[in-house]
């Protein structure tokens, strides 16, 4: 049964690869067993070579007379996609930060305003709703923050910015 293999994954870089110098070969120059190439080929597998593995590979490739480097081409898609999600999170940092901003420079008016004596009921309302709506944008800043941590040794660790 033929398995579907995200492009420019590193499943699918493995099966280009072997495809066209086979996987006998590919075994031969990563010094490893054919099993393992398949392995690799297997998009629901966690493995895949090495930074040189993939390197040879790709020259193989490339010798062998394939148009491109698999392996590096689906290094650079994956790269480009985690930049441009941790990129993402900072762009919302900085929403949320001005979201924050804004809801505090509220609270500051309303509240000097209560402050001036003979504030009405509906102004000290207003205060305390500007706070609690001041308080909702701190509470997504500390959570997008948290974001930030690398933690862990599983997938997601050293992945800062990046939401789960």
């Amino acid at each position: 049964m033929t398995q579907a293999r995200a492009p420019l994954s590193f499943a699918q870089a493995a099966t280009r690869v072997a495809g066209l110098i086979g996987y006998a070969e590919a075994a031969r120059i990563v010094r490893r067993r054919e099993r393992t190439i398949y392995e690799w080929a297997r998009p629901s597998s966690s493995t895949c070579p090495t930074i040189a593995q993939a390197a040879t590979l790709d020259a193989a490739y490339a010798a062998a007379g394939g148009d491109g480097h698999p392996f590096h081409e689906a290094y650079s898609h994956q790269l480009e996609l985690a930049s441009s999600s941790a990129s993402a999170c900072y762009r919302a940092l900085g929403d949320d930060v001005a979201g924050f901003a804004q809801e505090a420079g509220d609270v500051v008016a309303t509240a000097i305003a209560v402050t001036q004596g003979n504030a009405s009921p509906q102004s000290i309302y207003r205060a305390l709703g500007e706070t609690e709506q001041a308080q909702t944008k701190l509470g997504a800043i500390a959570r997008r923050l948290g974001s930030f941590l690398t933690t862990g040794a599983g997938p997601a660790a050293g992945s800062s910015g990046v939401h789960p």
